[in-house]
């Protein structure tokens, strides 16, 4: 859904110049981690007027990042869309982190002004367990869901969870029409619905034939599988240009091959740790509701 009217206040700000030629996005997937953002990319990249950058998170407006290599590199990341393509688009769930990485919503505006925004959201709560869990077994939290809570990494978890948080940065820029919020829900109850939503949204053809839009990428029992070692292995320069290089589909049976060899159990998270997380994202919720006229029926907060 389409946010209406225009509240913003916006700041002094410098467009960042482009060669002549260069081809830009059109819009951009800012998130939210583990709310589907996988799985949306790659039903985008069926559509024949969509191309889409050569990897999934360019991360190219984090300062923390890719920003510094300049907007040539940006440019070079949708050299392969195909030249029919008449909006290109990137899915970077950093970019709806604004505790850890500030500003970005300034560099796509001051960048972008005019790029469509898609928000994909889910139920807060639940979406507070996935990251926890993604993080526990890439080793990166060893902390039981007892301890979560209090940790630093639990607090990330809940600002991530903040919705209404995280996209009032945006609005501080963008007008509210260039903003799109879809639910995880949609996408498995009702996925060509909700794709002719987001392709008008986009000015594509909304009725495109597509297909395998029931699997679900990046899906538990596949993060389940996957070492710790692989998450590592995912960021290392050396081995993001060689996966640039590979197809799809030779990526995917490598994943497959890595998943299946490599099983490894996820820590018990029990209701405690729901009911706990509850009345910390019950306020952020409610506003994010009152925001987008959505009910969000489902959600457990």
């Amino acid at each position: 859904m389409t946010l209406a009217g225009d509240t913003r206040t916006i700041p002094e700000t410098v467009r960042v110049p482009r060669a002549e030629g260069v081809r830009m996005p059109g819009f951009l997937i800012i998130g939210a981690m583990k709310c589907g953002t996988t799985s949306l990319y790659r039903h985008l990249g069926q559509h024949p007027e969509i191309g889409l950058s050569r990897d999934k998170e360019t991360d190219f407006f984090l300062s923390e990042s890719n920003y510094a290599r300049g907007i040539e590199w940006y440019a070079e990341q949708f050299r392969g869309a195909p030249a029919a393509a008449r909006i290109l688009g990137e899915a970077s769930p950093n970019y709806t982190k604004c505790n850890e990485f500030p500003g970005v919503a300034e560099r796509i505006f001051q960048t972008l002004p005019d790029v469509r925004l898609i928000y994909m959201v889910r139920d807060p709560v639940e979406r507070f367990v996935s990251q926890y869990l993604h993080h526990a077994n890439a080793g990166e939290v060893t902390l039981d869901p007892q301890g979560i809570l209090d940790s630093r990494a639990g607090r990330h978890y809940l600002d991530c969870s903040r919705y209404y948080r995280q996209l009032s940065e945006y609005l501080r820029f963008f007008p509210r029409q260039q903003v799109l919020v879809v639910c995880l829900d949609e996408l498995h109850g009702n996925p060509r619905g909700l794709l002719r939503d987001v392709f008008g949204f986009l000015g594509v053809d909304p009725h495109a034939a597509l297909c395998d839009l029931e699997r679900a990428h990046n899906s538990r029992s596949d993060l389940q599988r996957l070492p710790a070692w692989y998450f590592a292995a995912r960021r290392s320069p050396l081995l993001r240009g060689v996966k640039q290089r590979l197809p799809a589909g030779v990526r995917r049976l490598l994943v497959t091959g890595i998943s299946r060899a490599a099983a490894r159990p996820l820590p018990a998270v029990d209701d405690a740790l729901r009911a706990a997380l509850r009345p910390l994202l019950a306020e952020d919720a409610a506003r994010f509701r009152a925001l987008t006229g959505l009910p969000f029926a489902h959600w457990s907060v």
